[in-house]
């Protein structure tokens, strides 16, 4: 039978082994997606790339500590350090008790800068994308059952890859996906997205089928 102290032993060095073991663990990437439904037959998934890294923090552990006063007290009434009495004191106060190692991870996702919209029309089932990367950033909601892409361009309008607006005379592009038609309407110098903008010169992006 072992003894307990190598039975402690043991125990600590397992301890440091796995907090070892999960500090050194190598980044996860993985896919996640985000689906926004315009009605049930429309709908579009936008997919990022998501990283999570694993570190180790080490946290101070605070708590009640004791101090204790020995002292000997004594009366001497029959001679020097006669009728002495061992005695005493404790003092209560906060203090440092140790450190903890914590395992922690964060994780980074990266969208992939397009958008895929699906349709079903009867039986048919299309699949387009719409791959703004080079175009600008964009943001997407749901109008009258319709799916509504808006895009600002990098090149003239949007601020640090960020969408802002649409004012201004910035450059713009909306999509609208509804179950039977699908329409694109441009912004530069007008007041309104329209069909056609002789003012918009950023190239145009286009739908793209995929199987």
């Amino acid at each position: 039978m072992k003894k307990p102290s190598l039975i402690a032993i043991e125990a600590v060095m397992l301890l440091i082994l796995s907090l070892g073991a999960v500090s050194q663990l190598g980044p996860i990437s993985k896919s996640e997606s985000s689906v926004l439904e315009a009605s049930p037959k429309v709908s579009l998934e936008e997919k990022s790339n998501c990283t999570t890294e694993f570190y180790s923090e080490v946290r101070e552990n605070y708590g009640d500590c004791t101090y204790y006063n020995n002292f000997t007290s004594c009366v001497n009434n029959s001679g020097p350090n006669t009728g002495c009495i061992f005695q005493q004191r404790t003092f209560s106060f906060h203090c440092k008790t140790g450190v903890a190692t914590i395992q922690k991870n964060h994780t980074t996702c990266i969208p992939e800068k397009k958008f895929t919209i699906t349709v079903q029309e009867g039986t048919k089932v299309s699949n387009n994308v719409l791959d703004f990367s080079d175009f600008g950033p964009c943001i997407r909601n749901v109008e009258n059952g319709c799916l509504a892409i808006t895009c600002v361009s990098n090149e003239d309008g949007a601020f640090n890859g960020q969408f802002t607006d649409c004012n201004f005379g910035k450059s713009c592009q909306k999509t609208v996906i509804c179950e039977n038609s699908v329409r694109t309407y441009y912004k530069n110098a007008q007041d309104n997205f329209v069909e056609e903008d002789p003012t918009f010169f950023v190239e145009k992006m286009r739908l793209r089928e995929v199987g």
